[in-house]
């Protein structure tokens, strides 16, 4: 007798590693969310999956994520609060920022760049896999070479 087992118990969808370390992802396209989320989760990572700015703040209180990946614009506000919220905080371990977002004009170019985040990415360009692939970059990246803390221009 032939058994057809559901899709979630495939091996495809079982993590190759577990492990790696938690990821903030800021998304207020759940489809996209989830999406996102079953590769994080299939790569070994656990995702905090944040809807609202507000709610990616509140996750930030109480986790460390080894990256975070914002998109810019949310139904509540924009990510530059939640980048200047991180670059504040005290005990804040600088850790990869990647921009992911269907909006790929100058204007959010620099202020992306403004804010140093490490990576921008068009939604439509890029694939989880792909995101994937950029995120652990950077993530061996910051290992290697750990940055300074970021001084706000507001502030200064």
């Amino acid at each position: 007798m032939n058994t057809v087992m559901p899709a979630r118990e495939t091996t495809h969808s079982k993590p190759k590693k577990t492990g790696k370390g938690k990821i903030l992802f800021v998304e207020d396209d759940k489809f996209l969310a989830e999406m996102f989320r079953q590769k994080f989760v299939t790569e070994g990572y656990r995702p905090i999956i944040a809807n609202t700015a507000i709610s990616a703040v509140l996750a930030l209180k109480e986790q460390q994520p080894i990256a975070v990946i914002l998109d810019i614009v949310l139904k509540d506000s924009e990510c530059w609060m939640i980048m200047e919220y991180l670059r504040r905080k005290p005990d804040w371990q600088p850790v990869p920022i990647i921009l992911l977002t269907n909006y790929g004009n100058d204007e959010y170019r620099k202020k992306a760049e403004d804010l140093h985040a490490d990576a921008f990415f068009i939604k439509t360009s890029i694939t989880p896999a792909e995101l994937v692939h950029a995120m652990e970059k950077l993530i061996r990246d910051h290992k290697r070479t750990p940055r300074e803390r970021y001084r706000s221009p507001i502030l200064e």
